[in-house]
């Protein structure tokens, strides 16, 4: 259900970056971050990596989806694994550790992969300043999705937990 939601939230809930061809300011992040602190770093991760990269390989980001699959499912398990497994502040940590591998990975994807794939000169390249130019709109990207998935996900886990027991 977490992979359906993730897809379709990534898929129609979008703006544009302009500046860099292809990519797109999404809300996904908040379904990952829900899925990952509801449920573990299981079902965030898998829900991250398959419904962001079903996404961009529908919308013509064939480049991307491969990367999107790994970062996106890397997030969504470090959130959740980060979460069930340690003390204290722990969903702050889980937050940034998980944001450090979205934002990272996609600067690294954009300013060294994509060129190796689509070509150094392509349109399709975003490059070192494109990389450079995502990384603001991926930070808010994912400090929105824990802003709007904290307080979900401890309403689905108290309601859950009521529920079962």
């Amino acid at each position: 259900m977490f992979t359906a939601l993730v897809f379709v939230i990534t898929q129609f809930a979008w703006v544009p970056i302009s500046v860099v061809p292809g990519q797109r300011f999404d809300a996904g992040d908040i379904i990952i971050f829900i899925a990952a602190w509801t449920f573990g770093p299981l079902v965030g991760g898998f829900a991250g990596g398959v419904g962001s990269s079903l996404s961009d390989a529908l919308v013509g980001g064939a480049p991307y989806w491969p990367f999107t699959l790994v970062i996106k499912g890397l997030e969504g398990t470090i959130a959740g694994l980060v979460y069930q497994r340690t003390s204290g502040s722990r969903l702050k940590l889980s937050w940034l550790l998980a944001s450090l591998i979205m934002v990272g990975g996609y600067f690294i994807t954009n300013a060294e992969f994509i060129g190796l794939i689509v070509g150094a000169n392509s349109t399709l390249n975003p490059g070192l300043i494109g990389g450079l130019v995502e990384v603001p709109f991926d930070i808010v990207q994912v400090a929105a999705g824990g802003i709007i998935a904290r307080p979900v996900s401890l309403y689905l886990k108290r309601a859950l937990s009521s529920t079962l027991f």
